[in-house]
């Protein structure tokens, strides 16, 4: 094909960011971009590019994450844009740029890849690329949410998170042996301004004390809760959700939206809430780089909430 198969290069935005336009017919802006893989602070941009002369003919990037396994610290890499130029199409380029970088991770000691295929992409990381489904997650939606019982005096609503946010993640991963850690760069990181989301957040403390946090937006009608956050057995996440239904009531928002493993303690909350399970069903999947490939299959090992998702 004459192509030529090379990482990014400081400068190569440009290009990257008309290809976007051209894939799916609506701009990224630059400043997303920039944050999403130049400013993340865990590790340099992983995109691997075949270029045809000057013409960017498809790109692919990972974003670096740090994921507690069996509650050790170990990077991983996030799956993250996909995208062919339509002149390009059915050539195979995605798999040749997704082989050539999951090498550089290997190499560069990555414990795995994982991520959300959508339904285009999804038969082929699992039948060209090795990875391994883990589950499918649905959607767990709450419709006409109402005000509900008076909000603890411990809720209050708060901008950023301060460094006592740090030691949350230890006391409230509740034993998954897979967990995209919530420490505090990763906190400050995944809900600032230049992410292109207006997240609101609302924390619960008692006795000076962080218990828990929950982050949300407003999406159409509705409000998406992306994360949430809770040491177990203090009630907070009921507190939390609480005041939720309490901003649906006061702003007119008629649904909520959220993802949560089965087996995580706030799950049983919200079933008892009226959450039920709901369209679109999300594909999780990873590809193991060490170890064991079945180690990062069985679905009953993993933490994860929209936070862990570009998409929201």
């Amino acid at each position: 094909m004459g192509l030529t198969f090379r990482k990014y290069e400081p400068g190569d935005e440009a290009a990257i960011l008309d290809l976007f336009h051209k894939a799916f017919g609506s701009p990224l802006k630059a400043e997303f971009w920039r944050w999403r893989f130049l400013n993340n602070p865990f590790g340099e941009p992983m995109i691997d590019l075949a270029w045809d002369g000057s013409t960017l003919a498809a790109h692919y990037a990972v974003s670096p994450v740090v994921v507690d396994v069996h509650g050790e610290p170990r990077l991983s890499a996030l799956s993250g844009t996909t995208m062919t130029h339509p002149q390009y199409r059915g050539q195979g380029l995605f798999p040749k740029l997704a082989t050539s970088l999951y090498d550089r991770l290997k190499q560069s000691g990555y414990f795995m890849v994982w991520g959300f295929p959508n339904d285009q992409s999804h038969r082929g990381f699992v039948r060209d690329l090795g990875w391994q489904d883990i589950c499918e997650i649905p959607m767990l939606h709450l419709e006409a949410p109402q005000g509900r019982g008076q909000v603890s005096g411990n809720v209050s609503e708060f901008t950023e998170f301060e460094q006592a946010f740090d030691d949350l993640w230890p006391r409230a991963k509740s034993g998954y042996q897979i967990a995209p850690r919530r420490e505090g760069k990763f906190l400050r990181w995944r809900f600032h301004s230049d992410s292109g989301n207006r997240y609101r957040l609302l924390g619960c403390r008692e006795r000076g004390e962080w218990l828990g946090y929950a982050a949300y937006k407003t999406y159409g009608t509705g409000l998406d809760l992306v994360d949430i956050l809770v040491v177990p057995d203090t009630g907070a996440d009921a507190q939390l959700l609480t005041a939720l239904l309490d901003v649906c009531a006061k702003e007119g928002l008629k649904a909520i939206n959220t993802w949560l493993p089965l087996r995580d303690p706030t799950h049983a909350l919200l079933e008892k809430m009226g959450f039920r399970n709901s369209a679109p069903i999300t594909y999780l999947g990873a590809r193991s780089f060490a170890g064991n490939p079945s180690e990062v299959s069985d679905v009953r090992c993993w933490r994860y909430t929209m936070t862990d998702s570009d998409v929201f």
